[in-house]
């Protein structure tokens, strides 16, 4: 450990600083980093080669890892610091690169994200009771939008139950103070997403919660999901709402030749998109959510959306539907 904190010396005050959210080294050598109410932008500082390599090489020898030119990619998570490594060597790459992604240090709440107008009241009010009546919730959006930060939101309501909880991420982001909770940490190809959701079923949880929901392990979470195991809360990459299904079709395809699609209607209860705004004080917003009510005679999603201008009406009278399980 005294070796790698030596190596992370160029970039330590980065991963000591709570406003920074992520640390970049490009191929150049040049440290970028995305810090909260500025962005993006490159520091003065930079890396050389050998230094940015043992750096890598350091952090995979500390998880057991090795990285080479057989295996030239790592993903693991930096010891000491928490935050999730992404770094590749030569050949794939001309010089060595990382992308460290900092866990947040704040745990905010729903009503935090209301009084920062990043979302609405009755949005707000629908996530808590469709957390608390055991609705399975996929939040979307791109790299960096926020999405783990929101699961986390509603984790704080899912640690008020009792329930269960059974989590899986291949880095430890999410943030879940349930007294009952089983944490397993993915390391592909030795144990994969897939082979950790169909392990759940053994573990006997209320509650199967994914990071990121990734390949074939798609299909896995949406048949757990939809047999018995209701209050799933899971984050994917996704452009808008309805996206969202449809990117789970396109992870289903990669191990079925046609999607279930009536699966992925009746697993999925609520649609989040979350994106980012740089015109926003808070540097994000949620621009959709979705309530999925099934399919329509052509196959299409029926979506009930839920959005900045919701009608409270609607929101009670899906709310009074929503029987606890």
């Amino acid at each position: 450990m005294a070796s790698l904190r030596t190596a992370v010396a160029p970039i330590v005050d980065f991963l000591d600083d709570d406003n920074i959210v992520e640390i970049m080294l490009n191929p150049d050598g040049a440290v970028w980093v995305e810090e909260s109410g500025r962005g993006m932008y490159r520091t003065s500082v930079v890396m050389d080669r050998d230094s940015a390599e043992r750096l890598i090489r350091l952090a995979a020898a500390a998880m057991n890892f090795e990285i080479n030119e057989r295996r030239p990619f790592l993903s693991a998570t930096l010891p000491g610091w928490k935050a999730r490594l992404q770094a590749s060597v030569p050949p794939i790459v001309s010089s060595p690169v990382f992308a460290l992604r900092k866990p947040p240090s704040t745990v905010f709440t729903l009503q935090d994200y209301v009084e920062r107008r990043v979302m609405t009241p009755a949005q707000a009010s629908l996530l808590e009771q469709a957390v608390r009546r055991k609705r399975n919730i996929v939040i979307g959006g791109g790299t960096g939008s926020g999405k783990t930060t929101l699961g986390n939101a509603l984790l704080q309501v899912v640690a008020d139950t009792d329930d269960r909880v059974y989590l899986v991420e291949d880095s430890t982001e999410l943030q879940c103070r349930a007294e009952n909770m089983v944490q397993v940490l993915v390391q592909p190809p030795i144990y994969t997403h897939q082979q950790a959701i169909m392990d759940a079923m053994r573990f006997r949880p209320d509650r199967i919660i994914v990071g990121e929901v990734r390949d074939g392990a798609a299909l896995e979470l949406l048949k757990a999901w939809n047999t018995g195991h209701p209050g799933g809360i899971a984050t994917i990459h996704a452009n808008h709402a309805a996206a969202i299904l449809d990117r789970f079709v396109q992870l289903c395809e990669e191990i079925v030749h046609a999607a279930p699609k009536y699966l992925i209607a009746e697993a999925v209860d609520i649609c989040v998109h979350i994106q980012r705004d740089h015109h926003h004080p808070a540097g994000r917003v949620v621009s959709d959510i979705c309530m999925v009510s099934g399919l329509d005679p052509r196959g299409g999603w029926l979506l009930e959306p839920i959005g900045e201008e919701a009608c409270p009406e609607s929101v009670h009278e899906y709310l009074s539907d929503l029987s606890p399980t």
